[in-house]
């Protein structure tokens, strides 16, 4: 879910981006008329749910804006979308754009104004740039009575998409960052999840002479940006930042350049194999699923394929563990969270019933019904974004106990710099480490990308 579509061109997302802000902001063009959101919404008691009792809105039709329907989390909501329907009376039409062409729609609908959809969902790096297109949900929330309070930190702070003191979306779709590792390969050369980088370093040095797989599947093509995962957690973990409090390039630091040091290591010491500098989240995750590699580090909501035998290499089942990422010695971790977010159009005329399914999505219960149901593998999945979720025992029992690693992994985690210009940025800094693993020096091409960094307009 969290790789990106491939692009022909290296700056045509943000290109596409800027144009339609431009196209709102300039005087030659009036934008979206943005549709008064409290006053679509009705008053009423609600439900266990939070939705309003009565059905005050049976009979309107809402239209969703989403994609990856074959995603076992959004095909479950979708297949239980029935429920919802019943309860309240609002028929849903949901899309499945291509997600090739996501962001692109996503941009005519909430920027420019397509008028088409009612509500979309977003993943967070988009959420600054599309966040024009939304409306704050604070004031219904507060109706409503619903709160944040059962989400963590990165959550949260996705939430706001960069917005102080206000929330644009609510959680929908969250994971934290892990690594995954042959528990079998392990027992057999007498190793134990690695808690420090250098310790996991030694391990891929000894799976390398011992095995015939390879030690790590990693990623470091550039696409949309799938080489910064590791990069990024390595980064915070030994007190590294991108940028300073001005919003400075500080990634040329003596720390930030040995922990690119240690990352571009993995292949410079043949510890993945060369293939990789052009492997994407889809590519490692796939040698890893595949049996031809020992660990991998990606997002948690891989270890439903990975524990599918139906999907799986034979050698795979009950045999993957699953850890946090290591953390530098003598420092606290800091991991990766990414965070898919759910929201009203602000051109809609539906948003009051919109908000009604936005509510019922992002429940708990809701959630926690999608957790526990594994009647059929294509809706199986162990994701959840309340906390309440990750540390219930049943949620935990069905699901691996990866609810509660990921709910350890997600409170030193962090979001992405949540910032417009931060897909030009990404694009940058992906570019830089897609050079180092190719063999370009460390030190020099951080140095570059920072200048260029300074130089964005």
């Amino acid at each position: 879910m969290r790789s990106m579509f491939r692009r022909r061109g290296r700056r045509l997302i943000p290109a596409a981006i800027a144009v339609a802000l431009a196209v709102v902001v300039s005087s030659c063009g009036s934008g979206p008329t943005t549709e008064d959101f409290m006053s679509q919404v009705k008053d009423g008691s609600v439900d266990e749910l939070k939705l309003l009792e009565g059905k005050p809105y049976d009979g309107t039709t809402i239209r969703f804006l989403t994609c990856c329907a074959s995603s076992p989390q959004f095909a479950s909501l979708k297949a239980r979308t029935a429920e919802f329907t019943e309860r309240t009376g609002i028929t849903v039409e949901s899309s499945n754009v291509p997600y090739a062409t996501f962001l692109q729609k996503i941009v005519a609908e909430s920027a420019i104004g397509g008028g088409t959809y009612d509500m979309l969902i977003w993943p967070d790096a988009w959420g600054p740039s599309l966040k024009v297109g939304v409306q704050p949900l604070d004031e219904v929330m507060a109706k409503d009575g619903i709160t944040l309070d059962d989400f963590s930190g990165p959550f949260r702070e996705a939430a706001a998409a960069g917005t102080d003191g206000q929330t644009m979306g609510l959680p929908l779709r969250g994971f934290s960052y892990n690594l995954f590792y042959r528990k079998d390969i392990y027992d057999q050369l007498g190793l134990e999840a690695p808690k420090t980088w250098d310790e996991y370093y030694q391990q891929l040095a000894l799976i390398k002479s011992k095995t015939d797989k390879y030690p790590l599947a990693g990623q470091f093509s550039r696409n949309s940006g799938q080489n910064l995962y590791t990069w990024l957690t390595m980064l915070w973990s030994n007190g590294a930042e991108l940028f300073d409090g001005d919003g400075n390039p500080t990634f040329t630091s003596p720390e930030a350049v040995a922990t690119t040091e240690k990352y571009i290591e993995s292949v410079r010491q043949g510890y993945t194999p060369p293939a990789s500098t052009n492997w994407g989240e889809t590519d490692a995750t796939t040698a890893f699923l595949k049996g031809n590699a020992a660990t991998v580090m990606t997002w948690s909501w891989h270890l439903d394929d990975f524990t599918n035998t139906g999907k799986a290499a034979p050698e795979l089942d009950g045999n993957v563990g699953v850890a946090a990422l290591p953390a530098f010695a003598g420092k606290t971790p800091s991991s990766y969270a990414y965070t898919w977010l759910t929201g009203v159009l602000n051109t809609s005329k539906n948003q009051g019933a919109a908000w009604e399914y936005v509510k019922w999505m992002t429940s708990a219960s809701t959630e926690r019904a999608v957790a526990l149901d594994k009647d059929n593998p294509a809706t199986t999945t162990g994701i959840t974004v309340h906390n309440s979720n990750m540390l219930d025992p049943e949620v935990n029992a069905a699901n691996k106990d990866l609810p509660e690693i990921q709910y350890e992994v997600l409170q030193s985690a962090r979001a992405i710099p949540m910032n417009l210009d931060w897909p030009r940025i990404m694009d940058i800094l992906a570019v830089a480490v897609n050079e180092m693993a190719n063999g370009a020096d460390v030190q020099s091409t951080l140095e570059s990308a920072a200048d260029e960094i300074k130089k964005l307009d």
